[in-house]
């Protein structure tokens, strides 16, 4: 059994209010009494429980990630994301903990309302972050707004009174990615989407045809494919893409796994890479500097990211106002 404060009483012959003085440094104690005290915990190994003092002052300095996350397992972005969150949040002076949840919760659909309303009532935590695959909505995170309880949305923005989110501008990313392709001279330009319920890649999707339109290109649809932002479909994409006549002579892929897959199926079929089909993706994962050549990507800025969602929250528990972040993204080429 741990060792309690009054286990340490009874050692040193004292009260456990007087245990509890010493070791909080606080209070007039007589220097005999605080080495009796002192000795005893000593003797006993008696180690404070910081989080029960902490909730006994009502603070824990603590957070809570909760990812509600699509899959069994963390993709790499969200792996970047979530160190990039540790790193802010720690630099805060804050704990994070971190709870994911799936597409369904013990065979049933995941109610993300009740989860965030059952982790802001524990009270274990003093703010929240909210990490979601799928669309967070208003009415999934009004109770919390209704009781003050701290929270920042990640990566989505939601919109509505006393909700602060952090979101990254996807359709402005594109847009460059899109009107790089069109500098470099091409006119052929192919696009492989995300998943349709995602809102991130419906507007990578809505940033490539306005480009082209605004370049006066037309849109092809036998140039749009369909992925999931896997590998995997990045490769039966562009399977279908070198069906086409004619061939397109550049591609936007709606994130950088696919873009991998992609430029894989390509090698595999003779086309050269960049001089037959130049490929761009989404997202500045670090695998994309290594593939030969290095595709170049739309860099999400996840280290500010972190920072900025971290510094709203840390405001909004010290009791500040709600705030909404959109932060730009860069096209970065490979030299």
């Amino acid at each position: 059994m741990p060792v309690t404060i009054k286990d340490v009483a009874r050692l040193a012959g004292v009260s456990p209010a007087t245990v509890s003085l010493v070791l909080s440094g606080k209070g007039q104690v007589a220097e005999a009494t605080r080495k009796k005290v002192l000795e005893a915990a000593r003797k006993l190994g008696y180690r404070p429980n910081i989080l029960a003092r902490h909730l006994v002052k009502g603070k824990t300095n603590t957070v809570l990630l909760c990812a509600f996350i699509r899959g069994k397992k963390l993709s790499t972005f969200y792996g970047n994301l979530l160190n990039s969150l540790l790193t802010a949040v720690s630099a805060q002076g804050y704990y994070l903990q971190i709870v994911v949840k799936g597409e369904f919760y013990n065979g049933h659909p995941l109610d993300k309302r009740e989860a965030l309303l059952n982790i802001a009532h524990n009270r274990l935590f003093e703010g929240l972050i909210i990490l979601s695959h799928w669309p967070v909505h208003y009415s999934e995170v009004s109770e919390l707004v209704k009781e003050k309880f701290p929270f920042v949305v990640v990566n989505q923005r939601v919109e509505g009174d006393g909700v602060s989110y952090v979101d990254i501008d996807h359709y402005q990313g594109a847009k460059e990615a899109v009107a790089y392709l069109i500098k470099e001279g091409h006119r052929r330009i192919a696009h492989i989407r995300g998943p349709e319920d995602h809102r991130h890649a419906e507007e990578r999707y809505r940033a490539y045809m306005d480009t082209l339109l605004e370049h006066g290109i037309e849109l092809r649809k036998e140039y749009i494919a369909s992925g999931n932002f896997r590998r995997l479909s990045g490769r039966e994409a562009m399977e279908k893409l070198l069906k086409t006549n004619p061939l397109p002579t550049a591609l936007f892929a709606a994130n950088d796994k696919m873009a991998i897959g992609a430029l894989q199926v390509a090698k595999e079929r003779g086309v050269r890479v960049p001089e037959d089909l130049a490929i761009v993706g989404f997202d500045g994962i670090e695998a994309v500097k290594y593939t030969d050549p290095p595709i170049p990507t739309v860099e999400q800025p996840l280290e500010e990211l972190g920072k900025e969602a971290a510094e709203i929250l840390v405001d909004k528990i010290k009791g500040g106002e709600a705030r909404k972040v959109v932060l730009p993204c860069r096209l970065k080429v490979w030299d």
